[in-house]
């Protein structure tokens, strides 16, 4: 059977302290070597972290599997089945946390976002949660949130790696490199090449395309 020469992996992580909150992960290898290492996803965090706030400081959650199972309540009926003095410890209830930086003070609990491409990261964020509710540990509430952000990620991805097809389309078309030399270009001298067909009014492929016929694809 055939098997993919590479298997990268990207991962966006949500984690409180050393517990793993929820995470999602999707194949790295679908996008061009360029777009895959020059990820630029900044603009969506702020509303990543907004959205994450909202959800992990909601009053209730949909822990429900089905008519007969609740994830939180099965939690709780394994830790009641171990001797009382050993349940405290046991419960999950993380501390809120209080300090000041500058002028703000911060408070609750902290949180961390991450995306990594298999373990290595390519951003980190920490966040508090005031009024953090730790019944969304097992709910499908924060599953959703986490599964739209990741969504938002990919779907910014996508249009990075579009725009550098396109790209390298131009790179073969105007100079004649073949794609694996194009591939072992450092990204200053790829931008500088870029550079100077825009800047000779570029004919770029982007307009082209508009003016070949359709393939129907």
């Amino acid at each position: 059977m055939y098997e993919k020469e590479y298997n990268n992996m990207f991962k966006f992580s949500l984690h409180q302290e050393d517990v793993l909150l929820c995470e999602k992960v999707f194949d790295a290898d679908q996008f061009n070597p360029f777009t895959r290492y020059s990820i630029d996803i900044r603009e969506i965090l702020p509303r990543a972290i907004t959205k994450l706030q909202k959800t992990l400081s909601k009053k209730s959650y949909d822990t429900q599997v089905d008519a007969d199972f609740d994830l939180y309540q099965y939690h709780q009926k394994m830790i009641n089945s171990y001797p009382l003095d050993y349940r405290g410890a046991m419960r999950y209830n993380p501390q809120q946390v209080v300090q000041q930086i500058d002028d703000k003070v911060i408070r609750g609990v902290e949180n961390k976002i991450g995306f990594y491409i298999n373990d290595k990261p390519i951003v980190e964020r920490k966040f508090y949660v005031d009024g953090f509710n730790p019944v969304a540990r097992w709910s499908f509430d924060i599953v959703d949130a986490v599964s739209d952000i990741s969504d938002a990620i990919y779907r910014q991805i996508k249009k990075s790696d579009i725009k550098n097809m396109w790209d390298d389309y131009d790179l073969i078309n105007v100079y004649g490199y073949s794609i694996s030399q194009i591939r072992e270009f450092v990204p200053s001298k790829r931008e500088d090449l870029l550079r100077k067909i825009r800047g000779n009014g570029g004919n770029s492929s982007q307009v082209r395309i508009l003016t070949q016929p359709s393939t129907g694809i």
